[in-house]
């Protein structure tokens, strides 16, 4: 495994390509900066018009989501798609019977287009909704918000989509459970009195998740493949099909357990304590289980995350075991345990409110599908230009965190926040 390293304060990699990738991308996003498009105005009975790039696995789940949504009534249409992938965009916009597009700048010019739906390999997250904010659209970011190595990407992408009013919400649909709200109210009315610790993890056997479906392992370069919109600012390195389809294998496009895994884990407890940016992170982990093939990204993964709040949330992975341990928030006066949160964002069974003094009571939990609340709340934003529940503020507060703990386990070093300049240290 090629392990980038980070040698300073000024977190660099030493990749002897990554800081050409980035500068090319500055350049290219002060030159793409003054042409700002204030996008179309839309009345309480206009229907939305979505694009979506990337329509993979994920992203077909998000076109499957506001299809469901239109059919029930709700006023929102599905005007284009767009993939690097020639024959699975054209199979999407067949049946959808939409206009298909190769590039996402093409897409981005459809007038048509009000909202974009980004939902690409990590490291596209961020170049492609800041170009889509800058063309006048509203966004539904994928998380993680960007790649572990895009922080700074990150805060300018940030900066941008306030400075220019543009509705962003990053994918963390669990801020739209309402079982996390349950868990929100508890914590305010002091069921744990001051937050101190917070301890879950992600269990499962296999790697799958990494390991994706090659559709055609003949595949390459070409009319039907764009390689280069795929490798975006990403070391220049050759094709082959096990990067460009099973890219969550490889640390120049995903993060493993880190950013794959614990977003779904993680947010919720974000968003449902309050926390803001974090002080501190360390991590361990590594390949234990899957070694025989190519994987670059941990099978087995710990981070501790510290905040100036005086808390900690520690997050355990492993990939070669199944077995399930109940999350927990403990606090100076008792505990709040989850029962059965094994979909995360669709919520629990139950919570169990354990006081250091008195009784344990039980609180009835709820599953849902959250994906859809965060659609419909994101949709509700784009009209009423209010903040959605997971807007790029909040985005950035978690990004922080994954990117911290990423670069403390690739360089085996503590990371800090400098809270001012929004800048992690090593």
């Amino acid at each position: 495994m090629n392990t980038p390293v980070i040698r300073s304060q000024g977190a660099q990699l030493s990749r002897r390509t990554f800081l050409q990738h980035t500068a090319r991308a500055t350049v290219a996003a002060a030159i793409a900066a003054p042409f700002v498009s204030r996008g179309r105005v839309l009345g309480a009975n206009d229907r939305i018009g979505v694009g979506f790039i990337g329509v993979g696995g994920r992203g077909r789940s998000h076109v499957n989501t506001v299809k469901k949504l239109g059919e029930a009534g709700a006023a929102v249409q599905i005007v284009a798609v767009c993939d690097a992938y020639g024959f699975r965009l054209d199979e999407i916009a067949q049946q959808l019977g939409v206009q298909s597009y190769r590039k996402h700048q093409e897409l981005l010019a459809d007038s048509r287009v009000d909202v974009v739906c980004v939902a690409t390999p990590d490291r596209l997250h961020v170049p492609q909704a800041m170009d889509a904010i800058r063309a006048g659209k509203d966004v539904y970011c994928e998380k993680p918000m960007g790649h572990w190595s895009q922080f700074d990407r990150c805060r300018q992408f940030c900066a941008e989509a306030q400075q220019l009013g543009r509705v962003v919400q990053i994918g963390n649909q669990g801020n739209s459970s309402p079982a996390w709200g349950k868990v929100r109210d508890l914590v305010q009315q002091g069921a744990v009195g001051r937050l101190q610790h917070v301890q879950a993890g992600y269990y499962r056997y296999g790697d799958w998740g990494e390991r994706m479906q090659i559709p055609d392992p003949h595949a390459k370069p070409g009319p039907e493949l764009d390689w280069e919109a795929f490798l975006g600012d990403a070391p220049q390195v050759p094709f082959t099909v096990e990067r460009f389809f099973s890219w969550r294998r490889y640390l120049d496009y995903a993060g493993g357990p880190c950013t794959d895994l614990f977003p779904h884990v993680f947010t919720p407890f974000v968003s449902a304590l309050g926390l803001n940016f974090p002080s501190l992170a360390v991590a361990s982990g590594g390949v234990f289980e899957f070694s025989t093939y190519d994987r670059e990204v941990p099978d087995t993964f710990n981070m501790c995350v510290d905040y100036p709040e005086k808390a900690s949330v520690n997050l355990v992975c492993t990939l070669s075991n199944d077995y399930v341990t109940e999350p927990a928030i403990r606090g100076d006066e008792g505990t709040l345990t989850l029962q059965n949160a094994g979909g995360w964002e669709g919520g629990f069974d139950s919570i169990t409110v354990i006081p250091h003094k008195g009784e344990r009571r039980i609180v009835p939990g709820l599953k849902t599908e959250a994906t859809p609340l965060h659609w419909q709340n994101f949709l509700s934003c784009v009209r009423t230009r209010q903040k959605p529940v997971s807007d790029v503020e909040f985005g950035l507060k978690v990004q922080a965190a994954l990117s911290m703990s990423m670069l403390a386990f690739l360089n085996r070093k503590v990371a800090t926040f400098d809270t001012v300049k929004r800048e992690i240290l090593l």
